[in-house]
């Protein structure tokens, strides 16, 4: 079947500590994409119902599952039910989300119907109170989310967030930067800014906290910083240099990679016990530790058969089992949420690429098609993979469905950004 191709590029003003340029691209197949209509009408001193519908437009076009059709020119006010239905049908539609923003009681509200078109029936109807400065952006996401999961029966993520590294050179100095945005790219904030590099940052299993590396101290050291307070700590009884930090599922552990004798090994570091214990000790370099979503195993990178290649290991005892083979590289694996895939940089002779790894059918599926793709990562409900790519010789950030079909790029004017990380 011939693949129909659509690109949206969508320029505008991203507001952070300072403002860069946005630019957001969606390639994807229109086939089997459900088609709907969003209508948002009203009027109020403090919102724009346009701006709850583009943004909404977005989030599901950007999904990959819906067809988003123009409504401007489809009356959407017929009082006879059957007649409205019909109207909607003949306009190409399956579902049509009618909204309106209202004044009731000297307080504002959008109301937002959801229809089946084609059952001639309401799917739900829900209504959210609308305060002075409530976020246009965080309340059209929720709406979105609401869409999604209705419809598909999977869980929305577009109101979850992400984290990632950008450089830019400032004064001419190169500034690393450690961002948190929503996750089209919006709302960014850079929550911890440094003349010496920063990399490797992760969420805590209750997205309140982030760790990552930095070698203000002039060699790598993992920081834990809290997102409410800005508040930032140093892993603690690491003596060495520390780095690739990863969160157990029940935040009780943290899993690094550290020097013995000069070898790259895996520990675990106790928060209770303010303790350490040595995972790993092999001849090979041991790395970029992965839990499972039980909490016993974990996932990590491992040279040790001559290639880098991804392991998996119990945390209590046994051995290492290789659980990778195809191509010549595989590293920097990321877990699924239902523990069931690992998303990893895989490389077969044709450059580093995205690949996804059934852990159960242990079938590997490429999904992105550059040459210097990495740091992949899983969004909560496992439909999207984010990832660093190049473009022209500068870092932009990639969603891509874990099927390959849809890929949208996220590119800030100015920075190179890496190493992206999807909140839980």
């Amino acid at each position: 079947m011939k693949k129909i191709i659509f690109i949206i590029v969508i320029n505008l003003i991203l507001y952070s500590n300072a403002q860069s340029e946005l630019t957001i691209k969606i390639d994807r197949a229109k086939i089997g994409a459900l088609p709907i209509m969003i209508s948002v009408n009203g009027s109020s001193k403090n919102y724009l119902p346009n701006k709850f519908r583009a943004i909404i437009e977005n989030d599901l076009y950007g999904s990959g599952y819906f067809n988003v059709l123009d409504s401007a020119n489809v009356k959407n006010n017929i009082a006879n039910k059957n007649t409205q239905y019909a109207l909607w049908a003949l306009a190409g539609t399956n579902y049509f989300l009618k909204a309106n923003i209202l004044l009731e009681n000297q307080k504002e509200y959008i109301k937002f119907d959801l229809h089946n078109v084609i059952k001639k029936s309401m799917l739900f109807s829900y209504k959210i109170s609308l305060k002075k400065n409530s976020d246009i952006r965080k309340i059209s996401h929720k709406i979105s989310n609401v869409i999604f999961e209705k419809i598909t029966g999977i869980e929305g993520v577009f109101d979850t967030k992400i984290a990632y590294i950008s450089s830019d050179i400032t004064k001419g100095r190169k500034i690393y930067k450690l961002h948190v945005s929503d996750i089209d790219g919006y709302n960014s904030v850079a929550i911890y800014k440094s003349s010496k590099q920063l990399m490797s940052p992760t969420w805590s299993p209750n997205n309140d906290k982030i760790a990552y590396v930095s070698f203000e101290n002039h060699r790598p050291e993992i920081f834990i910083q809290t997102l409410a307070t800005g508040d930032r700590v140093k892993l603690p009884n690491i003596t060495k240099s520390s780095s690739a930090p990863a969160w157990s599922p029940d935040e009780k552990y943290m899993a690094y990679t550290t020097s013995v004798n000069g070898n790259l090994e895996i520990f675990v570091y106790d928060f209770f016990k303010k303790s350490n214990k040595r995972i790993t000790n092999s001849i090979g370099i041991d790395t970029e530790v992965e839990w499972h979503p039980d909490g016993k195993t974990i996932f990590f990178t491992s040279d040790r058969n001559g290639k880098p290649h991804i392991y998996k290991k119990s945390i209590n005892k046994g051995k290492a089992k290789r659980i990778t083979f195809d191509g010549s590289y595989n590293a920097d694996a990321n877990v699924s949420s239902d523990g069931q895939y690992l998303s990893l940089v895989h490389n077969a002779g044709n450059g580093h690429k995205i690949a996804v790894y059934s852990l159960k059918d242990k079938y590997l599926k490429v999904v992105s098609n550059g040459k210097l793709d990495e740091a992949p990562s899983f969004a909560p409900n496992n439909k999207m993979i984010l990832f660093a790519s190049k473009k022209l010789h500068k870092g932009i950030l990639v969603a891509t469905s874990n099927d390959g079909r849809i890929r949208k790029e996220i590119e800030l004017s100015g920075e190179n950004v890496r190493e992206p990380i999807w909140s839980h």
